[in-house]
């Protein structure tokens, strides 16, 4: 992605404990990292990328189920962390995309995730620096008018890549199908402008490499959605990154309180489990 090997630099040469990567071999990032004794997480989709990213350096994964926001892959959480921790066990997993409260932080536990990410969950805090018009909305539990659990959309039309998008006439619209080759023509100029790119440099690539400037020019226009709805709360004309946790989010909460009322629920839930079984070997 566009000055993504540039953020990456930044990175290590400010030698950041933990790196997140995802999208393309990252062995030369993880060597720069183990040099300082930082570590390596892998976002991956699957069995095969898994494998990759370990055979890359890797040092941990983080399993990105269908339910997840933005970038998840075809296979849901349920399946996927089990699949995942039984064929890497001693590899450490970040199990993301359904996970939003103590139950499903429980049932994470329970199948095979050493640790969740919850970003839906959290981009809905009082700390969050996510619009609060957006906060709302994700935040309404209605049926009707609300952001439940179905209030999404999953496709590959909107930035280029499959994507978890609330649902919205403008997300909809977007998803609807690909965008045309003028349009796509046009969005790699423009994208190529605001990064500073020459023209030139643009050109070669939209006749050698058109799949992968497509790509690009997606991403490139899809930022502009993004930021409409995360930074200036536009539900109408913006496009928001959101997993079907969105389904469990209920309310506004400060991160810490937060924290503590899930660990608390992972905890009785954790407790509640073990009883179920106990008390059925004991009849």
């Amino acid at each position: 992605m566009p000055g993504a090997e540039a953020n990456a630099k930044v990175a290590i040469e400010e030698q950041v404990p933990i790196i997140n990567i995802s999208l393309g071999k990252g062995d030369w990032i993880a060597e720069r990292v183990h040099e300082y004794n930082g570590k390596i997480l892998a976002t991956v989709t699957n069995a095969k990328h898994a494998q990759s990213a370990i055979d890359s350096g890797a040092d941990a994964l983080m399993l990105t189920g269908h339910e997840a926001a933005a970038h998840g892959g075809d296979v849901t959480s349920l399946v996927l962390i089990p699949c995942i921790s039984k064929r890497f066990p001693d590899v450490p997993i970040v199990a993301a995309g359904g996970f939003a409260d103590g139950r499903t932080l429980s049932a994470a536990i329970a199948l095979g995730a050493d640790a969740v990410a919850m970003g839906s969950r959290f981009a809905a805090t009082k700390e969050s620096s996510l619009a609060h018009q957006m906060k709302e909305i994700i935040a309404n539990p209605e049926l009707s008018g609300g952001s439940t659990e179905s209030d999404t959309i999953y496709g590959k039309n909107f930035d280029g890549i499959p994507a978890r998008v609330l649902k919205s006439a403008e997300s909809w619209r977007l998803n609807k199908k690909p965008a045309s080759l003028p349009l796509v023509i046009y969005r790699a100029f423009n994208a190529a402008q605001k990064m500073n790119i020459p023209l030139y440099k643009v050109i070669p690539g939209l006749i050698t490499q058109f799949d992968k400037m497509y790509m690009v020019a997606q991403f490139g226009a899809a930022t502009e959605s993004l930021m409409k709805a995360t930074v200036d709360g536009n539900y109408d004309e913006g496009v928001q990154f959101i997993g079907q946790s969105q389904g469990l989010i209920e309310d506004i909460p400060a991160v810490d309180d937060l924290v503590q009322r899930i660990i608390l629920e992972a905890i009785e839930t954790s407790s509640q489990t073990f009883e179920t079984f106990s008390d059925n070997r004991m009849t």
